[in-house]
């Protein structure tokens, strides 16, 4: 990647596209990731008072809204870190990434259809997930299918 001053202008203003992307395109996830993610979390999480289907549905609208916080509070460049086993962040970063944007997310969003305790939980899941998935030797699966202790050391 060039450095600033070598940053072309098409380059540039792909740079500002992503950044000031619309709603429907602020997600760096795949249909796929997401729905795994929400299953991952639903063994987690109980929303009262709904069924199971209804229950998968919301926690998919979960994850897609930890996603998009993820896409406005993360640099993509970071973000992007997820799709790469040769590049990405040492298990410190991590560890401070999921400690400390957890507690930004759960400040600035809330599920009123989710008890706090449980919202905490399933936002420190969802960015337990995706920071680990940025681990250099991590990908998505890996991140996804590991123990908790081993997904979000705190």
């Amino acid at each position: 990647m060039p450095t600033i001053n070598e940053l072309t202008e098409d380059q540039f203003k792909e740079l500002l596209d992503e950044y000031y992307a619309p709603p429907e395109a602020r997600t760096k996830m795949t249909d796929v990731e997401i729905k795994e993610l929400a299953e991952r979390l639903n063994e987690k999480v109980n929303v009262p008072l709904i069924g199971e289907t209804t229950e998968e549905k919301i926690l998919i609208k979960v994850v897609l809204k930890i996603d998009g916080f993820l896409y406005d509070n993360l640099p993509n460049e970071i973000y992007d870190l997820v799709r790469s086993l040769d590049k990405g962040i040492d298990d410190n970063e991590a560890t401070r990434l999921i400690n400390r944007l957890s507690v930004l997310a759960n400040e600035k969003i809330d599920i009123p259809y989710i008890p706090e305790s449980a919202e905490y939980v399933a936002m420190k899941f969802v960015i337990g997930v995706i920071i680990n998935s940025a681990r250099k030797q991590w990908d998505f699966d890996k991140a996804k299918n590991a123990g908790d202790s081993e997904l979000i050391a705190a």
